[in-house]
């Protein structure tokens, strides 16, 4: 009998701190899906607020004026500034060459990463033109603890994209660290970017953040 009540004892340990983990993961991938749901709806509340407000300007009646370019990339830095971790994305497109930069070299990049990528995702979201999207559900959530995957099907231009973003949290929140879209993954491919970039280079990394700046 004292066998069988120990034996019980452990399983129901077991099984207790197994939905104690399963909780934490539901709960963390709930606030992890929340960032990218606001973000992704202030993103195109942006669109069409700015839109509205540049039609309003306009000589012309009912015409409709897109947002600038520097209106659009600040508005786009308001909302996605907070989070992305734009200093853990540019540190893993650096990759092996990270450890051969400066702390100044590091500051650099970072900062032109997070231009470039804003610019970038700007011009996306604009051409995309979304009407709408999904948070998609985790069925199959293998996540460690502090890391989550949130998928979002996005509906525009009569097609549908399916965007996964992996997020860490932070002391800030959850934040970011890496997108992939219709299965390209956009960390790795800055990454093959950056080396390509150095190889062409010669490895003068200064003259790679400089092009970063202005790819031009």
């Amino acid at each position: 009998m004292l066998n069988f009540n120990a034996h019980s004892k452990k399983i129901v340990l077991t099984a207790l701190l197994l939905f104690c983990a399963l909780t934490v993961k539901a709960d963390e991938w709930k606030e992890a899906s929340q960032v990218v749901e606001q973000s992704t709806q202030a993103m195109i509340d942006l669109l069409k607020q700015g839109g509205i407000e540049a039609s309003d300007d306009s000589d012309v009646a009912s015409e409709t004026v897109p947002l600038s370019e520097s209106e659009l990339l600040l508005g786009m830095e308001l909302v996605l500034g907070p989070v992305i971790d734009f200093d853990s994305l540019a540190k893993g497109v650096m990759a092996k060459f990270y450890r051969r930069a400066s702390a100044q070299q590091v500051k650099d990049f970072s900062l032109a990463f997070k231009r470039s990528l804003l610019n970038t995702y700007s011009r996306a979201v604009v051409a995309l033109k979304i009407n709408n999207f999904e948070i998609q559900s985790n069925a199959n959530n293998n996540s460690k603890p502090g890391r989550q995957k949130v998928w979002v099907k996005v509906y525009a231009n009569g097609a549908a994209y399916d965007i996964n973003y992996a997020m860490k949290k932070r002391q800030q929140g959850w934040k970011v660290t890496n997108v992939s879209l219709n299965g390209i993954n956009l960390g790795l491919a800055f990454r093959q970017q950056f080396s390509t970039a150095m190889a062409q280079n010669k490895g003068n990394m200064d003259d790679v953040i400089a092009f970063w700046n202005d790819p031009s």
